[in-house]
């Protein structure tokens, strides 16, 4: 599968643990500065894997109000992994 480097929005930075999970963080008002927390590293980059399709499944809902049904198609699962490699 491709990868993307994706930037965080201005303002904002990645903090990455050395499992590639990370999360999103309000930068100080005082400007980017990198820096470590709890193991995880700040970067104003992430790598993301591009999927090139969707693992789908169908669910059915059913009203007790209503004789009708709603199916919906829905992601099973979600993942989010990063690589580090920011700057």
């Amino acid at each position: 599968m491709a990868q993307a480097s994706v930037k965080a929005p201005v303002g904002y930075h990645f903090m990455v643990d050395k499992n590639n999970n990370f999360y999103l963080m309000k930068t100080s008002d005082t400007g980017y500065e990198p820096h470590e927390l709890s193991g995880f590293k700040s970067q104003l980059s992430v790598l993301m894997e591009v999927k090139t399709s969707h693992t789908s499944t169908t669910s059915t809902a059913t009203s007790t109000a209503r004789t009708s049904s709603t199916q919906r198609t829905t992601t099973s699962t979600r993942t989010t992994t990063a690589r580090s490699g920011g700057y």
